[in-house]
């Protein structure tokens, strides 16, 4: 095998290499108070600090962009190939078996937040430029394992990063989502419609509450009037009166915004139920769009924003979260397109829908497309590996999701999860086998490797 020496350096490295992981693990990195010296809280500043002392120990340079983004390096030349991870998780949620800071090991499984999310990829990748450096492996390109502090809630370390003009990567990827490769990330558009309330309308809406991001299909939705409200008997509605006020509640099945089409919208479920009603002013602009101009559908065709493409799919909306308290009301849209859609065009249908149901819009944030070629370079190069380390066949995948690539050009998401591998990042008891965790940080020594050979 091509990567032998490297592979048996990692695993000579293994207790070394767990031990780290161990350590960073149990390190809380949700995002806190800001502080003068750690932009979001002292938790993932420590975990960029531990990463950073350990690249020191092994002897790499390190470099640390305002305590947002830290960095570790070897090599030498003009062009860099990027490893980009994160060291800040997600909050824990509910119904741990085992503590989701102990980073305990139990048949052979290591459990912990961010073990697979991103902190094993990011240690695991630190120690694999040690295994290239310590098998004296000639390279073209330096190789820099670089490490945010914000992905799970906006990204802005990275965005931080390039606004400051540090060195962005010739070529790279990111250990941050699954294999075999993703090779192309839809665009995605943000909309939030909304405002101040002008006009309540004939009927006294006390509140309308629903979703719980704008990247989830609405899971449940309630509405609250003062007095009597005509409402159609259906799947998930129920209403009850109380103190003089009718409350409306419909359930539907979450899913991701990214395929919206496999849950069902409880707002929308809501709507259709007291769609006989003449609620009037802005409460009905609201209504009158999500019935005509969304529905049941989730391609885009009512907006006149559907695109299709071979390669990448097609336009996909969700309508996420919904607000309305008389004074003020909000709701989102979560919009992803293929590669061939035009950025300017959904934005402009977008107002253009809103206009004429006489909305207004509070936001509208778009990224283009993330799309590298499958025969490029970057491609081609972590396919190899990925074939010749697993044995699989697997083809690179194009989805509906973002992951950290889009943070730089010719970038992609590489690893380290499995295909078939249970989902368990985000979750309570997020784990990793610790022989599939070791084979990810081979395939990405390898792949560093091959990346920085010309």
């Amino acid at each position: 095998m091509k990567y032998e020496a490297l592979n048996q350096k990692i695993l000579e490295m293994q207790e070394e290499i767990i031990g780290a992981v161990q350590e960073s693990i149990r390190i809380d990195s949700i995002k806190g108070e800001a502080e003068p010296d750690a932009p979001y809280g002292r938790g993932p500043k420590a975990a960029l600090d531990h990463a950073l002392a350990l690249g020191k120990k092994l002897g790499f340079k390190t470099g640390n962009v305002d305590n947002r983004v830290g960095w570790v390096e070897y090599g030498d030349g003009e062009e860099m190939v990027g490893v980009l991870g994160h060291m800040d998780v997600v909050p824990l949620g509910e119904g741990w078996i085992y503590p989701a800071f102990g980073a305990e090991i139990h048949d052979g499984k290591l459990y912990g937040r961010g073990v697979l999310d991103d902190k094993g990829p990011v240690i695991g990748a630190i120690y694999a430029m040690k295994a290239i450096r310590d098998l004296n492996l000639p390279i073209d390109r330096r190789i820099r394992v670089m490490f945010g502090t914000d992905e799970e809630c906006g990204s802005s370390c990275v965005k931080h990063y390039i606004e400051k003009g540090e060195e962005l990567p010739t070529i790279g990827f990111t250990p941050d989502a699954e294999y075999p490769l993703i090779f192309c990330e839809k665009g995605t558009t943000g909309v939030t419609l909304g405002g101040k309330v002008k006009d309540r309308g004939q009927i006294p809406v006390i509140s309308l509450e629903g979703g719980i991001a704008a990247n989830v299909v609405t899971p449940k939705c309630c509405l609250v009037v003062s007095g009597d409200l005509q409402v159609e008997a259906g799947e998930g509605i129920t209403v009850r009166k109380e103190d003089g006020k009718t409350v409306v509640e419909a359930i539907g099945l979450g899913a991701h915004g990214s395929t919206p089409a496999l849950g069902t919208n409880a707002a929308v479920r809501l709507f259709h139920a007291v769609e006989k009603n003449n609620f009037g002013g802005d409460f009905q602009h609201m209504m009158d769009f999500i019935l005509n101009k969304l529905d049941t559908e989730t391609d885009g065709k009512k907006l006149g924003i559907y695109y299709q493409d071979d390669e990448t799919g097609e336009t996909t909306v969700n309508l996420g979260v919904l607000n309305y308290d008389g004074e003020n009301m909000a709701f989102t849209l979560d919009i992803r397109h293929p590669k061939n859609a035009v950025l300017e065009h959904v934005r402009e249908q977008v107002y253009k829908n809103a206009e004429a149901c006489g909305l207004e819009v509070a936001l509208c944030e778009q990224r283009p497309v993330l799309y590298v070629p499958k025969d490029s370079e970057l491609v081609q190069k972590l396919m190899k590996v990925y074939k010749e380390e697993t044995g699989r066949n697997d083809e690179p995948m194009a989805i509906g999701g973002g992951t950290y690539a889009k943070a730089f050009k010719n970038m992609v998401a590489f690893g380290p999860v499995f295909p078939g591998t249970p989902e368990v990042i985000h979750q309570p008891n997020e784990y990793a086998e610790i022989s599939e965790l070791m084979k990810s940080f081979q395939i990405a020594a390898a792949a560093m490797y091959e990346l920085a050979c010309k």
